[in-house]
């Protein structure tokens, strides 16, 4: 069975009606692949003032029965921090959720499923476009 790391575009796609997002996540629904999602894929997602109450419990549903969490370990905050070392300050703000993400799919062993392909494959060669 498959293993991935779902990140932030994902579930944003999967709420606007992504059908390769949708089909991703039912995937994990149905049992076909394990899939985990990032602490700060949380942080990003609930940050956002226009996420509604059917995202919201959306949301909830696919973390606590669906997807297995992957927490924000100490090691992998110590590689992203040394993948982001050689980059501008302006580009390390914009960049730091992306770079925990990847350091977390890294250590995870886990593929990252994106679209943001652009600032994944920045830090982390392990993933595929859905």
């Amino acid at each position: 069975m498959s293993s991935f790391l779902f990140d932030t575009c994902l579930f944003i796609d999967y709420w606007n009606g992504d059908s390769a997002a949708q089909s991703l996540v039912n995937d994990v629904m149905t049992g076909k692949v394990s899939a985990s999602f990032s602490t700060i894929t949380a942080t990003e997602l609930w940050q956002y003032s226009s996420l509604s109450r059917k995202e919201e419990i959306q949301y909830l549903a696919l973390t606590k029965f669906f997807l297995i969490e992957a927490p924000l370990t100490n090691t992998a905050a110590i590689q992203a921090g040394q993948w982001l070392r050689s980059l501008s300050r302006s580009t390390r703000r914009r960049v730091s959720a992306d770079a925990l993400i990847a350091a977390t799919a890294k250590e995870r062993g886990e593929v990252i499923r994106t679209r943001n392909v652009r600032e994944i494959k920045r830090f982390y060669p392990m993933y595929l476009i859905y």
